[in-house]
């Protein structure tokens, strides 16, 4: 088993001991059934003293016997979780499972949790024993659809004296082997549901500054839902019951509370939310995605540090736009770890960005990358261009991942944990405007909106270049704090702020999109004149980087009309 990471999306039914596995042909496109030899797994799974992991809802393991022998690391993501993998290293190969305690987690494991373990020790805290039987489910072309595992299950806790009797249980899990294909084959084209804003925009390879919030792992395809749904209903109606558990560990030790949110004060009780109890639960859920993102980061997943930027301005852009409203004190302290979380993290962006720009350049040259525009360009001086982002994303990422293992990073998380179980209130704020929260933000998203509009006013009277530019950049980052702080409290709370701010919001997202397409052109020619002048000292031939250089004038004036036009909607008020 190689280093990987997959979302995990499956469903799990607990079963009595004398069921049978329910005939499955021909539910939701299943053709043939495959059963598989059984398997003996033996697995020791991993926590705090305290049960962070737990309270955080991941999960670790060290697992022998199997496909998938190795290190496994689960991480809730919305209705699903996020599967990472590492084989098994000649150090703990030979380790000795009946003694759990002499088990060590290797540090590139540990790095992978560090986000929720941070200064503590790791201890093992269950042991079990799986006889799994497997049934593959397979369409028509003999594609695996998903897989079934029957599961006899002997667990003991480690570590917990009045818990230490083994405990027996069987348990069906469907897992989806393919979401893309199930999506396809069961979804209509004319009735599928189309992947909301925030997931398309968090998916790898969005726009530089895509949406908030977006979900370290992408929500299940609508076919995936719709496969399990089916095979779920044969279960049960066999007597298998869904699993109240999470996880088979959690069977063993049981489920800890949400460090964020011990009281259970997220779920809905019907009542609306007041103006804490909004900014609160926005924060919280920012806080779950930022945790959700770091070992992506760690392992180096594509597009993880924009994401990890992402939710850290969406952060500071909530603390920001409703200042008025927050201790302020509290308020400065973090948002200056975010402030300097998110330049940590900018470094290795700007060079991921301009890196991968190279070969969208190239394939947007007139006759694309082996046209005659392309031709003048030489294979060299591409290579060059490649290499250069390259290194330097790669210097930029290993200095951020040393920041991220010191007791800095620690100590910001802690600080963001006590400011996120409940946002603290300016001192003296009136009762009234602390009852009705969408009364009392949207006037101050409305000033976000003049603020944007005021930039931009600044930025079309001004005649030098160099400071128009420099305004522009404002003005997509007014833009972006205007949208991360209304779309965080909306995707968190579900609070409506007013159809008309909704519009604005998209208008907003539009021009923020323009901007950065602006702004991302003004980057990749400064890499370009700088790339030539090291071309030019080794005697190259520079000129395929003033071709190169040309041919960004066209898409910057564009963005810049573009813009405009978007400034101009944006500042129409209600009825206009």
């Amino acid at each position: 088993m190689s280093n990987g990471v997959h979302v995990e999306i499956e469903r799990k039914y607990d079963v009595d001991g004398q069921v049978s596995l329910p005939r499955l042909n021909g539910v939701a496109g299943v053709a043939q059934v495959r059963y598989r030899p059984p398997v003996a797994l033996e697995a020791v799974y991993f926590d705090t003293a305290d049960r962070a992991l737990a309270a955080n809802r991941v999960t670790l393991r060290r697992r022998t016997g199997g496909p998938d022998a190795g290190w496994h690391v689960k991480v809730k993501s919305g209705e699903h979780r996020l599967e990472l993998h590492s084989p098994l290293g000649p150090d703990d190969r030979g380790a000795d499972l009946s003694t759990p305690e002499s088990v060590e987690v290797p540090e590139h494991i540990l790095d992978l949790v560090r986000v929720h373990v941070r200064g503590r020790v790791l201890v093992p805290i269950a042991r079990l024993n799986t006889l799994r039987s497997v049934v593959d489910l397979v369409d028509g072309r003999g594609r695996r659809l998903a897989e079934v595992c029957d599961d006899q299950v002997a667990a003991m806790a480690v570590g917990f004296r009045a818990e230490s009797r083994v405990q027996h249980w069987r348990e069906w899990e469907v897992e989806v082997v393919d979401a893309a294909l199930l999506d396809s084959a069961l979804q209509p084209r004319e009735v599928a549901a189309p992947a909301d804003e925030a997931a398309r925009e968090g998916a790898p390879g969005a726009g530089t500054d895509a949406g908030t919030a977006a979900r370290p792992a992408a929500e299940a395809a609508p076919g995936a839902t719709t496969f399990l749904d089916a095979v779920g209903t044969v279960l049960r109606e066999a007597g298998a019951r869904p699993s109240p558990s999470g996880s088979k560990v959690e069977k063993v030790v049981g489920r800890v509370a949400d460090p964020l949110d011990p009281h259970g004060a997220d779920a809905p009780d019907g009542t609306a939310p007041g103006l804490q109890a909004v900014l609160t639960g926005t924060v919280r859920t920012q806080l779950r995605v930022l945790k959700g993102w770091d070992p992506l980061v760690r392992r180096d997943v594509e597009d993880a540090v924009h994401q990890f930027r992402v939710v850290c301005r969406t952060l500071r852009s909530t603390l920001q736009a409703y200042a008025p409203l927050l201790d302020p004190e509290a308020t400065a302290a973090v948002d200056r770890d975010l402030r300097d979380l998110g330049r940590l993290l900018s470094v290795a962006r700007d060079a991921e960005v301009v890196r991968d720009q190279v070969d969208e350049r190239m394939a947007a040259l007139p006759g694309g990358a082996s046209g005659p525009v392309a031709s003048l360009v030489p294979a060299r001086a591409v290579k060059r261009l490649r290499r250069a982002k390259a290194e330097e994303y790669a210097a930029a990422h290993a200095r951020l991942l040393k920041r991220l293992r010191t007791p800095w990073y620690f100590g910001v998380l802690d600080r963001l944990d006590a400011f996120a179980r409940e946002v603290p209130l300016r001192p003296g704020l009136d009762a009234a405007r602390a009852a009705d929260a969408a009364g009392t933000l949207e006037p101050l998203a409305a000033e976000q909106v003049d603020a944007v509009l005021a930039l931009a006013a600044r930025a079309a009277a001004e005649e030098d270049p160099a400071q128009r530019i420099e305004l522009l950049h404002e003005v997509r980052k007014e833009a972006k704090r205007l949208r991360y702080a209304v779309t965080a409290v909306q995707d968190a709370t579900g609070l409506d702020l007013g159809a008309h701010l909704g519009s604005r919001m998209r208008t907003a997202r539009k021009l923020q999109e323009a901007l950065g397409t602006h702004r991302d052109s003004l980057m990749f020619q400064e890499h370009v004149l700088a790339t030539r002048k090291r071309a030019k000292r080794a005697g190259e031939d520079t000129f395929g980087y003033g071709v190169l250089y040309a041919a960004e004038l066209g898409p910057q004036r564009r963005a810049e009309k573009k813009a405009r036009k978007l400034v101009e909607r944006l500042s129409q008020a209600p009825g206009d």
